[in-house]
């Protein structure tokens, strides 16, 4: 990608017209359209403060070769280092809530506080998606695969003891004794199947 469609993309991700734009520079709109059609390149000094302006490197800037900031080895490498940490901790934090719901569930036997225990899952997955949306702008390739794989674990990790509690509450309606092994067995093929429906349209969806 050249400078100059690099110019155009980053102004209008940051809302400004031509004019905007030579005003924070402190130069005429004129050079800018030379900038962005081709037929001017900005020098050192200009090339300094549009990647403060617009929070990129000079080295994304002036080379044509990288389509993003994250191009950048060292900084895509941080980025995905930082990107597992983040996982990490976010599947910590599900897994506990797992065994909290284990407890609740099959310890304690209690549906009201099974269906409490659910709350802090979707409370961590409803988080995770308004950061992400927050920090939209900054959203790549390696980002949206990192999205993708934490709804994937988590549909796994998270519809197993919802499911549970539906099964319990829809057999209360069949008047026929049952054993607890066909219980179990309802409980996990129902689970499986909609994990199952769920990782697949989130593996879809990323693909539209």
């Amino acid at each position: 990608m050249k400078l100059s469609d690099k110019i155009i993309i980053l102004r209008k991700q940051h809302g400004m017209s031509q004019e905007d734009l030579a005003e924070r520079l402190n130069i005429s709109r004129q050079a800018i359209s030379r900038w962005e059609n081709g037929s001017a390149t900005p020098d050192a000094s200009n090339i300094l403060q549009l990647s403060k302006l617009f929070n990129v490197t000079t080295d994304y800037l002036l080379n044509d070769n990288f389509k993003s900031d994250n191009d950048l080895p060292k900084l895509k490498e941080a980025e995905e280092n930082n990107l597992k940490q983040i996982m990490i901790y976010l599947l910590t934090l599900e897994v506990m809530v797992l065994l909290m719901q284990f407890m609740t569930t099959i310890i304690l036997q209690s549906v009201f506080f099974g269906v409490l225990s659910i709350m802090p899952f979707v409370a961590l997955v409803g988080g995770f998606e308004y950061a992400y949306k927050k920090n939209g702008k900054n959203e790549n390739e390696t980002s949206a695969v990192f999205r993708k794989n934490f709804y994937k674990i988590s549909a796994w990790l998270g519809l197993y003891f919802p499911t549970r509690l539906l099964v319990t509450a829809a057999m209360h309606f069949y008047s026929h004794p049952y054993s607890a092994i066909i219980f179990e067995i309802m409980v996990v093929s129902t689970y499986l199947m909609l994990s199952t429906i769920v990782v697949l349209s989130i593996e879809k969806k990323a693909q539209i």
